[in-house]
């Protein structure tokens, strides 16, 4: 009998602590949601408000669809209580008192109408019914759980998951509803089993999700890292920290690897209040897709407060989000193909793809033209906006860096490079990217070498096979200067608006072209108009002059090459003075493709077959298929297999 109620006073202590612990979270996650909005705002939602609770806007009757906007309006009016009725009515006057009865009865009444109706408000889109909904019916819970009707809080429970599911960043955001759940119902189970699963998204897989390398992965193979990347690392950021110092604290393995994918991976991917386009995903169709690198300093934040020992890396990073540097180097992302060499004065990336990986997703009418986006787009920054918002105006048949035909139109959901020999290698500041590009109906060897300032590129092999004109782009940029061109006569001119010329050597901004093997550059920059309905799902103008280098290799091309060599930053001065090449192309066929940088003594290229290679007194022997990077005598090697 002792025995029994000794174990019961545990059972019950146990218990009262757990339920102590879930009033933290409920709180912490209340705090969290918490966000002042305009009177203003209130104001005319109470006004417009019909008597069954709806509003003028949201289409309540489209079939197949969903009227979110119902939600967040009702969103609206739960902040507007919690933050101006939810403390103690002492020092309120009667005026105040009416007002916050009025905003719960509308709040209230908004609810109702939505649970009554809610098996008419089925979308076509399962995200919308699965997450979108919940999430926005979980802040009003939190905000005003304690104040709405009880007869409320079932329907409000019911609306959210008791198990996880899904892949990547959906399960990522599927599990926080179930924690929200659990935490509602005071259910310790249910809390424990949506933040485990949190953390099992964030370990490293071979399936969607946190890969090896620190890419992220969604929707197949698909380089995602600023688009559900980022979503999966701020949900699960924010638990950490909500969890922090209660039994649900996330362990030391499983924040590692959130550290591990926030600064060895999407850090890397962003620059100077930045984030690569190329890593977006569909989300570039998106007007200011890729100024959203705000949205990292609410990570920081919250990664700071479970991982101080990374603690000036993170403060490092959130001074490159408002306009610093102080990464410098390249990288190669092995899983996600994706190249990045930075500085303080640069950043450039190179987006490749292969059989094993999706090379661009065209779903929900967003990315209609990202046929090419993964045939190894070359983005040369020089400033975090050159690129801004450009994405309307572009030819999307020629992407900076690809070599290509057609429109850049994508009929299908997913398309990718056929060819699995793609890979890359760094020594830290110096990389080689080579890919075997079969995309459409073009073939081509291509290779690109990264030396501290200057990008190489060569191409060999190109071939098409549909009799459409052929091209490879060297750049397509927004129009930031005056640009300069020198032709075969040693002329150094100013190009005027909407004059084509071909030149061997080029600049803009501070970005030097230069070619390499005779054929030479066709350019011209003139003024465009563009709207981002042509791409995806927003109604927006834009309109702006837009540089376009490229090289044509006819139709029916069969064994076209190409090479050129991109420098930054230098200096207007320097260029018209004459700038002495800094590196020779030793070999560019279906051998070996490589180079010699004569500033620094730097080998470096791609090997495809048994060969030596003789330059001046220096004798490379290579064996079989690499990568390699040659200095000071020693060699780093990475064999060429497929990706």
């Amino acid at each position: 009998m002792i025995c029994n109620r000794l174990i019961l006073a545990i059972f019950l202590a146990v218990s009262c602590s757990m339920a102590n612990f879930l009033d933290t979270l409920f709180f912490r996650l209340k705090v969290d949601y918490s966000s002042e909005v305009s009177e203003k705002d209130v104001s005319a939602l109470l006004l417009e408000q019909r008597l069954d609770g709806t509003w003028p806007g949201p289409e309540y009757h489209k079939k197949g669809h969903t009227p979110i906007e119902h939600l967040k309006k009702a969103r609206t009016l739960a902040e507007s209580y919690e933050h101006s009725c939810m403390d103690s009515s002492e020092g309120k006057n009667a005026s105040e008192l009416e007002r916050c009865g009025v905003v719960r009865a509308a709040l209230e009444k908004s609810l109702y109408y939505w649970f009554i109706r809610r098996n008419d408000f089925v979308s076509d889109n399962w995200w919308m019914n699965e997450i979108g909904i919940p999430r926005e019916l979980a802040t009003i819970a939190f905000l005003t759980w304690n104040e709405i009707s009880v007869s409320l809080r079932p329907l409000m429970i019911e609306s959210f998951p008791q198990e996880p599911s899904g892949n990547g960043a959906n399960r990522t955001w599927i599990s926080e509803l179930v924690v929200v759940r659990g935490i509602l119902e005071g259910r310790d189970s249910l809390v424990r089993r949506g933040l485990r699963t949190i953390e099992e998204t964030m370990k490293v897989t071979g399936q969607e999700g946190h890969q090896r390398d620190h890419s992220y992965f969604m929707h197949g193979n698909l380089l995602y890292n600023g688009g559900y990347g980022k979503i999966a690392l701020s949900i699960a950021a924010r638990w950490a920290a909500l969890c922090r110092g209660t039994p649900y604290a996330f362990d030391r393995e499983n924040i590692t690897a959130m550290t591990d994918l926030a600064l060895e991976g999407n850090r890397w991917m962003m620059w100077r209040g930045m984030v690569d386009p190329m890593v977006l995903g569909r989300e570039i169709s998106r007007r200011g897709g890729n100024k959203e690198a705000s949205a990292y300093g609410r990570i920081i934040d919250n990664l700071l407060q479970v991982d101080s020992s990374r603690g000036s890396e993170y403060r490092a990073w959130r001074g490159e989000i408002s306009g610093e540097n102080h990464l410098s180097g390249c990288r190669y992302f092995e899983r996600g193909q994706l190249m990045v060499c930075r500085s303080g004065e640069y950043f450039v990336s190179l987006r490749m793809s292969s059989k094993n990986t999706v090379g661009s997703e065209s779903i929900n009418r967003e990315n209609r033209k990202g046929f090419w986006l993964g045939a190894g787009v070359l983005s040369v920054y020089r400033h975090p906006d050159d690129f801004r918002n450009i994405y309307p105006l572009w030819n999307w048949g020629m992407l900076p860096g690809v070599t290509s035909s057609g429109d850049g139109t994508q009929n299908e959901k997913r398309v990718t490079n056929r060819s699995e020999m793609v890979n890359g290698l760094t020594d830290g500041s110096d990389g080689v990217a080579t890919m075997m590009l079969d995309y459409g109906s073009v073939t081509a060897r291509k290779v690109w070498i990264f030396l501290e300032g200057t990008v190489v590129a060569l191409g060999n092999g190109i071939a098409e096979t549909s009799g459409k004109e052929t091209f490879t782009t060297v750049d397509q940029r927004l129009v930031h200067s005056e640009v300069i061109v020198e032709h075969g006569n040693g002329l150094v001119e100013t190009l005027p608006e909407n004059k084509a010329v071909v030149s061997r050597r080029l600049w803009h901004d501070e970005i030097a072209y230069t070619d390499l093997d005779g054929n030479g550059f066709s350019a011209v920059f003139l003024p465009q108009a563009g709207n981002w309905k042509s791409i995806g799902t927003e109604k927006a103008e834009e309109s702006a002059k837009v540089l376009k280098i490229w090289e044509s290799h006819g139709r029916n091309p069969r064994a076209a090459s190409y090479a050129y060599q991109v420098d930054l930053p230098v200096p207007r001065e320097k260029f018209r003075g004459g700038m002495p090449e800094k590196v020779r192309v030793l070999q560019n066929d279906s051998v070996a493709q490589v180079v010699y940088d004569e500033r620094r003594g730097v080998f470096a290229g791609s090997i495809n077959a048994s060969v030596d290679i003789t330059f001046q007194n220096e004798k490379l022997s290579f064996e079989s298929p690499c990568v390699f990077i040659q200095k000071d005598g020693a060699r780093k090697v990475k064999k060429l297999t497929s990706s």
